[in-house]
């Protein structure tokens, strides 16, 4: 399943590229997500105008139906690798399941443009779930989670780059 998710954030480009690899913005994130467990910054390592970011993820809610018989949601966690060219304003995103790893696969780009001190961020990709009878719904479901998640955290981002 291909996805395209854009937000605003109200912060300049540079605070933006800085805070994704503070330990501090994640930790200011808390429980703002009721789906997804606080995020934990794993590393951040920099070299020539490269970045990269690798921050774990773990899965919160409750999963019902057939899904429920195929996976255990204390088992659902992920890291996003980002490797972001702070010159290009341009990376690469690719989720790395804990658990699971032959059931899903999805890496994508993410986009920084910025305006009037307003950063947009673009993030497009590829999701594929792996599992029979639930595959597609599985993709719409993760795709909508990630989604909201983007959206929770554009939103704590400019309130952490405005401190």
């Amino acid at each position: 399943m291909q996805f395209r998710v854009t937000e605003t954030i109200a912060a300049a480009r540079h605070d933006v590229v800085r805070a994704m690899g503070d330990p501090d913005y994640y930790e200011s994130l808390g429980d703002s997500s009721s789906s997804v467990r606080p995020p934990e910054l794993l590393s951040t390592t920099t070299d020539s105008g490269f970045m990269r970011v690798r921050v774990r993820y773990a899965f919160a809610g409750a999963i019902t139906g057939p899904a429920a018989m195929v996976v255990d949601v204390d088992k659902l966690s992920w890291v996003i690798e980002t490797d972001y060219d702070s010159v290009a304003h341009v990376g690469t995103l690719l989720v790395v399941p804990d658990n699971y790893a032959g059931m899903l696969r999805c890496q994508g780009t993410l986009t920084l443009s910025e305006s009037d001190g307003v950063t947009v961020e673009v993030i497009a990709g590829r999701l594929e779930v792996k599992v029979p009878f639930v595959s597609g719904a599985a993709e719409k479901a993760i795709v909508g989670g990630f989604t909201r998640q983007f959206e929770l955290e554009a939103a704590a981002m400019a309130a952490w780059c405005a401190r």
